[in-house]
């Protein structure tokens, strides 16, 4: 008598576009596989946690905002930690290669299997996340080689006279700015005559729009 078997081995991970063609990472199988374990409700909600997390550098808020939805939803922090990172994983590494949409789903897709829900409740907030994550990505990019501008405050003091000057009170403008740059931050405040708005106004109006 003979018989005759059927070794399969192990089964083959899918190759992704947002991976360049190789083959995706056992964790972010699993963190996928994760995810789409979670109830629908709980995948709405996670998606929210997604997107606030998805830009944020600092690992113990990231941490929080896992505790408090895996509280909120009755969910195993471990479990909601995987998905977390699979998804950041996933929509980084499309944002950096500019990923076009249909291309993500299918990526998705291949994850899924049978599943569509999943990849299209994914696929709903792709686009205004890939903007966010590209956006983090060229400041990290020109912070790397020099400081880059990431906010201002200002306010409107009124000089009205000084050993230097005396007569009609003078408007200006202090303008206090946050640079980043490899190092971290730091605030740099500037005074503006009104002279000096004008020219800053002139630099604005002359690069509105531009992209």
């Amino acid at each position: 008598m003979s018989s005759s078997t059927s070794d399969t081995g192990p089964a083959q991970r899918p190759k992704l576009k947002v991976f360049q063609g190789r083959e995706a990472p056992e964790p972010v199988i699993r963190g996928w596989a994760s995810f789409m374990a979670l109830p629908t409700s709980a995948q709405q909600g996670f998606m929210e946690l997604l997107t606030v997390t998805v830009t944020e550098s600092d690992e113990g808020a990231i941490h929080r905002a896992i505790q408090a939805f895996s509280e909120g939803q009755a969910l195993d922090v471990e479990a909601v930690g995987a998905a977390l990172a699979a998804t950041q994983t996933l929509l980084r590494q499309a944002a950096a290669l500019n990923l076009e949409g249909a291309d993500f789903v299918q990526d998705l897709q291949e994850l899924s299997g049978e599943d569509t829900r999943t990849p299209r409740i994914m696929a709903s907030r792709y686009g205004p996340l890939k903007e966010r994550v590209r956006e983090t990505l060229l400041l990290q990019t020109l912070a790397d080689h020099g400081k880059v501008l990431v906010d201002l405050d200002w306010r409107v003091d009124r000089v009205t006279s000084s050993d230097r000057l005396a007569g009609p009170e003078a408007t200006v403008v202090l303008l206090s700015l946050t640079l980043q740059d490899a190092g971290g931050m730091e605030r740099v405040s500037v005074q503006l005559t009104p002279q000096s708005v004008k020219l800053l106004q002139g630099f604005c109006n002359r690069f509105s729009g531009s992209n």
